[in-house]
């Protein structure tokens, strides 16, 4: 079969689907794995003992202790002593399923204790399960173990012996790999086996290649066998591995029958495409499941759960064929389980949700639209529950929209009937508590989760917004009932969706944390219809306001925003690690791969908060504003306040921490967030709130040794970045030669622009090892906006026309990419998307409206003309940040705090106060996402799940918005203000 055809990348849901809550791992099992391995060692050892000289390889094996066996957090290490590690090489990798693993691991130990080779193992059958998800990153799932030969030769023979060690056991294929031989379970790759990381570009650790010239290669992991063109072929006998290649790929034809003509998304656990069905000439979707991905202990995989779908789908379809798509056929190819269902025009709720509010500003433009949409769903899930079935995972991704507004249900792999034992599904913010709290594979739950998924459901169909909180902690803390915060966000929606209030009866009553409380399908009927009693005609209910009644007054949001803020400051300085030497304050996922000082996900944002936190604070903390006479506080202070003797303590430790590990470090990449100009913008921050004259000599050199002139010309990673900070220094300190530095900046970007008939640009270019290398972006942080505001500033401060002159094109190359419509100004990420008329928008500060908006008012202040043009791009910007504000995360990079800070500068340079009115309100939706933590209240990270003290995508971003927000003064990031005089 034909390769088939890779998916456009999606834009990715403000809920994605996910496991549940993570539960303990029993001791049992997490020895089981690294006791088979121990209990290898151990019989190598009485083998060599009962017969010296013996042994696979004729030679004595080493005793226990000449071996070291390490759980980590996922992975166990094995390494013999004396053992070389290669920096890179061929590699092999042994694939299992979690019921497979032992048998796999065991066998697989015996050939490699022999060996004396060196591998990891996933450390328990949970991890294992990990591997194989169907959600799990198709570069890496299904590498139980990875082995590390000493050469190739050792290579070879342990690709042999693993094979017949191995051959008949179950497990996933490896897609980053080629497969050994047709029937086995080891694959092979080139890649890194033990290079130190090294910062690239990015400004991201990663060990990397190196090529025969000895220049640094990114160790691709891609979901094809993608070796480098250098590295040869370990089997020079064995044909050649067919060679990737979109532009050369056939047509694909599944079962004889369908012709493949896109992908509309790949995952480890299968393909989803549109294609033909020659036989009939119609249009259908084809769904992959592959072997074993999704495998459990129970046994079931991703192919059971296809089955399953098909059944309940044509079940579905004779009693309402109306209600979902026609299953077409079942077949299997290579392995892999496919359906075939007809193609329903139309796309899915959230799709469907998110494209009203880019094109009307409203996820439901109606009362008519309103009122069929909330009878559909209540009809889509009534219908399951007439054929005895729980849905489980009832979310707006499984949902059609047809273009005429009729509803379907897809993807039910994860219906069942009560009691029967089934894969259960979990989308976080519409799973019900009780379905949380199970197992993945438990016994079908009552009817009841649907019901909680439903209002969910319902609440985003009406606003866009995903009822998702991260949880309060610990729960012996007082952790708040959940209806209790939905309450407090249905009552936030109200005030500007009217649709909301109208259905928040409906909403409230389905998403009750008690099943026994919550409202029946029958009741939820009698609602939609009218004929609850809480139901009159128009169906209005009072609902209530966000704010408690011991919140009710003007002081509540000042009150809510300066707990938010005390809290947040206390948190920041209890956390941090001055004594651990990598990082400051914790990260995950990807923030633990980026540069430890830098601004967006290291210690500097914290650093640059708690340094203009100072400025501002005395020992009553961020003093909140009293509650009123005889009213209750909501939100007790559990502990004494911040002295200011403490924050400067702790922002001393932490600048300190912030300059020492900067030096360190190796590289001084140029970029505002992810390079060292926003670390020295921080220390000198630190410094001058501190009056440090030491510190403040550290970040002097610091910004002196900084490149100005770089290959990426952005503000994040580059060029403009590493301007602004030059401009800052010379505002901050009056030394002229920052002002040269910025002015050398400046020019090196004039020299980099490039005219095309769509307006001036600055892109990466497509040979600099990035991976924004080729993009052509319009927004602020990698594009068009973020030079734009370099260079206006830059102008300003040089006197330099060149410098306006080509901020005005910036300016009008914005304009004329802007999308225009109710829902304000939007604009598409890059080039590309312009010319293709892509549908994909943004509005946040990274790509988008936000940060659009952050250089064109500047734009508009600065020049004379006052342009009428640039102001209503200014207006629409903001309506369209506004429009955000029920889906938004939290996060300065990509939500509610970045678009907010754009709002205070539009407030500040047009004198507009519903510019600032528009910035509280974003506030209100940041606050009603707020978790408590440790007695504090505090903003979560952009994925609702935890707090994180990073700036770009946790708690620091929000702070210094606060900051701003309650005493003034210029943006973060910005040079602006005033400038200090030699």
């Amino acid at each position: 079969m034909s390769t088939l055809p890779e998916a456009p990348p999606p834009a990715p849901p403000p809920a994605l689907p996910g496991p549940r809550r993570a539960r303990a791992e029993r001791p049992a099992d997490l020895a089981l794995l690294p006791d088979l391995v121990r209990a290898a060692i151990a019989r190598s050892t009485a083998g060599a003992e009962a017969a010296p000289g013996g042994g696979v390889t004729g030679e004595a094996v080493s005793a226990p202790a000449d071996w070291t066996v390490e759980p980590g957090d996922f992975w166990c290490h094995v390494v013999p002593a004396g053992a070389a590690r290669r920096t890179q090489g061929w590699k092999l990798h042994v694939s299992a399923t979690p019921l497979s693993a032992p048998v796999t691991l065991a066998r697989a130990a015996e050939v490699l204790v022999a060996r004396r080779a060196t591998f990891k193992f996933a450390a328990s059958p949970a991890r294992v399960a990990a591997l194989v998800s169907g959600r799990y990153e198709r570069g890496g799932g299904g590498k139980f173990i990875t082995v590390y030969p000493a050469d190739d030769d050792h290579f070879r023979l342990l690709a042999e012996e693993l094979h017949l060690a191995t051959v008949g056991l179950p497990g996933p294929a490896v897609l980053s790999d080629r497969r050994y031989l047709a029937d086995s379970q080891v694959y092979y790759r080139y890649g890194v086996f033990a290079a130190a990381p090294a910062l690239t570009p990015d400004g991201c650790f990663a060990s990397r290649l190196t090529d025969p010239e000895g220049q640094p290669v990114t160790d691709e992991r891609n979901a094809w066998f993608s070796p480098p063109a250098w590295a040869g072929d370990p089997f020079p006998d064995r044909p050649a591995a067919p060679v990737r290649s979109k532009a050369t790929a056939k047509p694909v034809l599944l079962n004889d029958r369908y012709l493949v003509r896109g992908a509309i998304q790949h995952s480890n656990k299968g393909g989803v495409f549109r294609a033909e069905d020659t036989t009939t000439g119609s249009q259908v979707v084809v769904k992959q499941a592959r072997p074993h991905v999704g495998a459990g202990l129970e046994g079931l995989d991703v192919r059971d759960l296809l089955r399953r779908e098909a059944a309940l789908l044509d079940r579905f379809g004779r009693l309402r064929p109306d209600r979902v798509p026609r299953v077409v056929e079942v077949f299997q190819q290579q392995g892999s389980e496919f359906l075939a269902t007809e193609s329903v025009p139309g796309a899915t709720l959230r799709r469907t949700v998110a494209e009203r509010l880019i094109q009307h500003g409203t996820g439901c433009p109606d009362d008519r639209t309103a009122d069929s949409l909330v009878r559909q769903l209540v009809e889509l899930v009534g219908t399951a529950h007439e054929l005895g079935v729980t849905l489980h995972d009832f979310n707006p991704n499984n949902v059609m929209v047809t273009p005429d507004g009729q509803l379907l249900l897809i993807d039910l792999e994860m219906a069942a009937r009560q009691g029967e034992r089934w894969v259960l599904g979990a989308t976080p913010g519409y799973t019900a508590p009780e379905l949380r709290a199970l197992d993945q594979v438990a016994p079908a739950s009552a009817p009841g989760v649907d019901l909680y998924a439903l209002g969910a459901t319902v609440l985003h169909a009406l606003s866009g917004a995903d009822p998702l909180f991260a949880a309060d902690r610990p729960a012996a803390d007082g952790a708040r009932p959940e209806e209790e915060r939905l309450a407090g966000l249905v009552g936030l929606l109200a005030r500007d969706t009217p649709m909301v209030g109208r259905f928040a009866p409906l909403v409230r009553g389905l998403m009750r944390d008690d099943p026994a409380d919550r409202w029946t399908l029958e009741r939820a009927r009698q609602f939609v219809t009218g004929a609850a009693a809480d139901a009159p005609p128009e169906r209005r209910a009072p609902v209530p306001t966000a704010r408690t009644t011991a919140d009710a007054g003007p002081t509540s949001a000042a009150r809510t925003r300066a707990r938010l803020l005390h809290d947040g400051v206390a948190h920041l300085l209890a956390t941090m690690r001055p004594h651990d030497t990598e990082r400051l304050w914790a990260s995950e996922a990807f923030g633990e791969t980026c540069d430890p000082v830098a601004v967006q996900h290291g210690s500097a944002g914290g650093v640059s908060v708690l340094a203009r936190a100072l400025r501002h604070w005395d020992d009553t903390g961020a003093g909140s504003p009293p509650v009123p006479a005889g009213a209750v506080d909501p939100f007790p202070v559990t502990a004494g306040p911040v002295t200011r003797e403490a924050l400067r303590e702790g922002l001393r430790s932490a600048a300190y921490w912030t300059a020492d590990r900067q030096d360190a470090l190796s590289a001084n990449l140029p970029g505002l967030h992810f390079g060292r100009s926003g670390t020295a913008w921080a220390l000198l921050d630190a410094a001058r709130a501190l009056d440090d004259t030491t510190l403040a000599a550290r970040a002097r050199a610091l910004a002196l040794a900084l490149p100005v002139e770089w290959p990426n010309p952005d503000v994040c990673h580059g060029a403009a970045g590493s301007g602004l900070a030059q401009l800052h220094f010379w505002r901050a300190t009056g030394d002229p030669c920052f002002l040269d530095r910025a002015a050398k900046a400046a020019d090196g970007l004039l020299a980099a622009a490039r005219r095309t008939p769509e307006g001036i640009f600055w892109p990466v270019p497509e040979d600099f090892a990035s991976a924004l290398a080729g993009a052509w972006h319009y927004g602020y942080a990698h594009g068009v906006a973020g030079v734009g505001t370099f260079l206006l500033l830059a102008a300003d401060a040089t006197g330099d026309e060149r410098f306006l002159g080509a901020a005005v094109e910036a300016g009008a190359t914005l304009a004329a990419a802007a999308r225009r419509g109710p829902a304000g100004a939007l604009w598409p990420v890059d080039r590309a998307r312009h010319l293709s008329d892509s549908p994909e928008l943004a509005r946040h500060w990274c790509s988008g409206s936000s940060g659009v908006g952050t250089f064109l008012v500047r734009l508009w202040a600065a020049t004379g003309a006052r342009d009428d043009a640039v102001r209503e791009l200014v207006e629409g910007a903001a309506l369209a940040v506004r429009a955000g504000s029920v889906t938004d995360s939290t996060s300065t990079c990509h939500g509610l705090a970045g678009n907010a800070e754009f709002l205070l500068d539009a407030a500040e340079l047009t004198g507009e106060a519903h510019h600032r009115a528009g910035a509280e309100l974003l506030v209100e939706h940041l606050a009603a996402q707020a978790v408590r933590y440790d007695g504090r209240l505090l903003v979560p990270d952009e994925n609702r799940k935890t707090v994180l003290a990073e700036y770009a995508t946790g708690l620091a971003g929000s702070l210094s918005l606060l900051l701003r927000l309650r005493y003034g003064g210029p943006r973060a990031w910005l040079p602006e203000g005033e400038r200090a005089h030699p």
